[in-house]
């Protein structure tokens, strides 16, 4: 059930995901069909300033050829040609110009942030590089001081030379005077300096090397500030830029405003709108707050979409514990229908061999009944009868759990035993194991007392085979006797325990 529920959940936070890609992807085409109208808005706008602006060189060159008495009423005539054809073309289109200069500003605004971000990955390389220069110049003090050691080493070297010099002069002094005694020790001990000042010089070239090495790492970081220093310029002015085309974008603004004011006398048709500024600063606003709830709403699906994929993630988990225990219990009830299935064969195979035994050993009682149920007299049988019958009236012979063979027996006795015998012999097993039989009432007990008196009374009077009807009626007494007696102990029958 737990499972069930884990999958519809899972089900559910699918649907609710694609439900909200959907959303964002309407979102963003609407974000990119205002960009669009914007854009188109733009070119409008762009198209109408130069029309205007031809227009009004045209009235300027009409102007200077006519008359002075006749440019006043023309100017005015123009102006107010001017004003109405300005006033038709904001009725056709009263709010293309604030959004096209809201755009600017937005562009103004990219460029900024843009500018910022660049100034911030220039100042970022250029704290790298400080440190960078830092450890460099760390560097450079440790190949300092190592020089230092190498330069005291390379003049304790050149002390030590100059002392063998002076040592090969004295000796050569002596070998001219003779003197010498050790001609062998003093040219081992020359080989041996000049190995040793061969090791320092590698020594010291090995450290010049290092020098230049550290030397030309500094150049290269010094080329690197320099060129983030150039970045970091560029982008202060990048910065100065777009402040300057927001400044300018602004100034539009201003122009653009007064212009609409001044071109009141100047347009030509008779019918317009007219934007005051608090309309003006209204559809701004709104401009603004439509992009602001666009950008919340963009910000609040992504995280109902990252909320969403955590919820997947964990019901996910959820669902692989779920089935890691299902294996566990798959495994365990395996194993309980395997020791089920052994011990069911075990069972089955006792079952078996209680049953071979079973007809063994009936056949062979059979066989010693037949054999011995005409050596003994009537008289006999009748008295071991009367003997064996206990007070309750039941016949101790054949219901004891003894199992001590029977002499005398009439034939229906021997034909019931016959038929009997079977459930007889389970019962003796049962008495020989130590379970308990099963409770007889009084009126079975009478009965079954009954029929043996009945039967034994009948062999005396009747003689040779007059009985059979009786036999037949005893017989089906017995068959429905056994059929009872083996529905009893299927459904008294334990089941076996799974554990």
């Amino acid at each position: 059930m737990d499972i069930a529920k884990a999958e519809e959940q899972a089900a559910l936070l699918e649907k609710d995901l694609i439900v909200k890609e959907r959303e964002t992807l309407e979102v963003l085409k609407e974000l990119e069909a205002t960009k669009t109208m914007v854009e188109e808005l733009k070119v409008t706008l762009q198209k109408q300033a130069c029309e205007v602006n031809e227009t009004l060189d045209s009235n300027v060159g009409d102007g200077v050829v006519t008359s002075a008495s006749k440019e006043g009423k023309e100017d005015h005539q123009n102006l107010e040609h001017n004003h109405q054809r300005m006033m038709g073309d904001l009725s056709l289109c009263p709010s293309s110009a604030p959004v096209l200069i809201l755009m600017e500003l937005k562009h103004a605004k990219l460029n900024l942030s843009r500018a910022t971000s660049d100034l911030a990955d220039i100042r970022a390389l250029a704290e790298s590089l400080n440190k960078k220069l830092a450890k460099e110049r760390i560097s450079l003090e440790k190949t300092r001081q190592k020089l230092t050691l190498n330069s005291s080493k390379i003049s304790s070297l050149e002390e030590e030379l100059n002392q063998t010099k002076l040592k090969l002069q004295l000796a050569k002094n002596s070998e001219v005077q003779g003197s010498s005694d050790n001609p062998l020790e003093i040219s081992r001990e020359l080989q041996r300096l000049s190995s040793e000042a061969e090791q320092f010089k590698e020594i010291g070239e090995a450290a010049k090397s290092e020098v230049l090495r550290t030397i030309s790492e500094i150049e290269q970081t010094k080329s690197g500030i320099k060129t983030a220093e150039i970045r970091l310029v560029a982008a202060q002015k990048m910065k100065q830029a777009a402040r300057a085309a927001e400044e300018v974008a602004f100034v539009e603004i201003k122009a653009l405003s007064c212009h609409e004011n001044s071109s009141a006398d100047i347009s030509q048709k008779p019918e317009g709108v007219t934007l005051t500024f608090e309309e003006y600063s209204s559809l701004t606003n709104k401009v603004q707050e439509a992009e602001e709830q666009s950008k919340t709403k963009v910000v609040d699906a992504m995280l109902q979409v990252e909320e969403a994929n955590v919820s997947k993630m964990e019901i996910l988990k959820k669902v692989e514990e779920a089935t890691e225990e299902i294996k566990t219990s798959k495994v365990a009830l395996e194993e309980a229908l395997n020791r089920v299935e052994a011990a069911n064969k075990g069972k089955m195979a006792v079952e078996e061999a209680l049953r071979k035994w079973r007809s063994e050993h009936g056949q062979k009682r059979r066989s010693v009944q037949n054999s011995t149920k005409f050596k003994n007299s009537y008289p006999c049988h009748h008295r071991r009868d009367a003997h064996l019958l206990d007070v309750n009236g039941l016949n101790l012979a054949t219901d004891g759990p003894a199992p001590v063979l029977k002499p005398t027996l009439s034939i229906g006795q021997i034909l019931s035993r016959k038929l009997l015998l079977p459930e007889d012999f389970e019962m003796e097993l049962l008495s020989e194991k130590g379970i308990k039989k099963h409770k007889v009432s009084l009126g079975q007990m009478l009965s079954r007392s009954n029929d043996d008196v009945h039967s034994s009374w009948k062999v005396q009077r009747e003689s040779n085979h007059k009985q059979f009807p009786g036999k037949r009626k005893k017989f089906g007494f017995a068959r429905f006797s056994l059929l009872l007696t083996k529905q009893s102990k299927k459904k008294k029958k334990p089941t076996p325990n799974l554990r």
